[in-house]
This record gives structure tokens, C-alpha cells and sequence, in this order.
């Protein structure tokens, strides 16, 4: 049997296989770290998915800040329902430790300087995505000193609400992409923007694709 011939290109350094690792953090499995080395750029992604309940991160388990603007994004599993996260995580936002509750797929908000963690997955009925998209080119993370505890649950009118963002997809249907590209993909999208609540610069699309071909 021959073998195909690999095509160069000028353009190969920008397609590359994701390292995968596994983390071993307790319901946190395989995944991967995207620095600046990785990259290109100053960015620093850490990606994966949680397969468990129960707290998420590391011990000691305390709030942390750092020194850059971040955005989590809990997202979920099922292409047929990307909006439902399939888990109820409580999250710990601010210098009083309001706990904020997520259910279906939403990024959080994290500007420089402000306490988030801990964070605990209350219940799991279906594997969901978790990423930690980190402004920077080198993540450090500082600990939170205090004793307080996790305190009251967010209002309607929390002040911290605003970080909270339930993301609003849409569906994409045939021509979406116009005329080029007539295929309906089958699939949702949603955009993540910052800098009216947060007050940083960011902006990613998130994007299913249930189905091809995409001509």
C-alpha cells in the first residue's frame, strides 16, 4: 500500500494536535494547557472536562485572585441541548464569598484582582466542559487569605451578578454563511463579550457542529 505524501505548507505551525493530559483532580480528567509557548501569544487556556462531583480545583480548596483578567466558561456536553450544562455547580464570587449557582452553559467574568473559588459540582448527570481562559502569558494564582465561609446565595440584584453570563445561542440554520456555504451544520452558537459588564476586552464565539459536510 503507498503512502500519501504529506503536503507542506507555510501554515502547518498554526494546525496543531491539542497535548492532552490527565490532571488527575479529582472528577477534573483529560485535558490540556495552552500557554503562550504553545500559542504564540499572551493567552494561557486550560481545558478539560469533569466527569464527578464534588469540589473542583485543588487543595487547599480557598478563594485566589490574580493579577489578570480571566473568563470561565462552563459548558455543556449534549449537541442537541448545548444551552444545559447536565450539572449544578456552585461557584464563590467576591470578597464576601457570594455563592453564585450555574446550570446551563455560562462564562463567568473574572476581572484582575477580584476573589473567586471555591467551587463546589453539587450534582452531575452528564460529563461537562471546563475552560480557564487567563489574559496573561504566565498563570499564577494568589491565595486568598481570610476565615470566612462560603456566604449568602446570590440575589436578582447582586452586584457580582453581572459577571454571571448564561450564554444565548442560536440556532444555524442552512445559508447561514451565505451563499459560499449553504450547509446546515445542525448546530449553535453563541458569542462571550466582556467589556460592557467586566470591563476588559474579550470576545469568543462558541460554536457546535452536529453534523457535516461543510462545502
Amino acid at each position: 500500500m503507498s503512502k500519501v505524501k504529506a503536503h507542506k505548507s507555510k501554515y502547518d505551525n498554526f494546525v496543531k494536535a491539542i497535548p492532552f493530559k490527565d490532571f488527575n483532580e479529582d472528577g477534573f480528567r483529560r485535558g490540556a494547557i495552552l500557554d503562550k509557548s504553545w500559542l504564540g501569544f499572551d493567552v494561557h487556556i486550560k481545558y478539560g472536562s469533569y466527569w464527578f462531583a464534588g469540589r473542583m480545583g485543588k487543595e487547599p480548596y480557598v478563594p485566589h485572585a490574580h493579577d489578570f483578567d480571566q473568563v470561565l466558561l462552563f459548558a455543556g456536553s449534549d449537541v442537541n441541548d448545548i444551552g444545559d450544562l447536565g450539572a449544578e455547580v456552585e461557584l464563590c464570587l467576591g470578597e464576601d464569598l457570594e455563592r453564585h449557582i450555574i446550570t446551563s452553559t455560562t462564562a463567568v467574568a473574572i476581572p484582575k484582582g477580584m476573589p473567586h473559588f471555591p467551587a463546589t459540582i453539587h450534582t452531575l448527570h452528564r460529563p461537562f466542559f471546563y475552560y480557564e481562559i487567563s489574559l496573561t502569558a504566565e498563570y499564577q494564582e494568589k491565595p486568598v487569605l481570610t476565615d470566612k465561609k462560603p456566604g449568602p446565595y446570590a440575589s436578582f440584584r447582586s452586584a457580582l451578578k453581572k459577571y454571571v453570563m448564561p450564554l444565548a445561542f442560536i440556532r444555524k440554520g442552512a445559508w447561514y454563511y451565505g451563499p459560499a456555504n449553504r450547509d446546515d451544520g445542525g448546530g449553535y452558537l453563541a458569542f462571550v463579550q466582556t467589556k460592557e459588564k467586566a470591563g476588559f476586552d474579550f470576545v469568543i464565539l462558541y460554536e457546535s457542529i452536529k453534523r457535516a459536510p461543510y462545502r
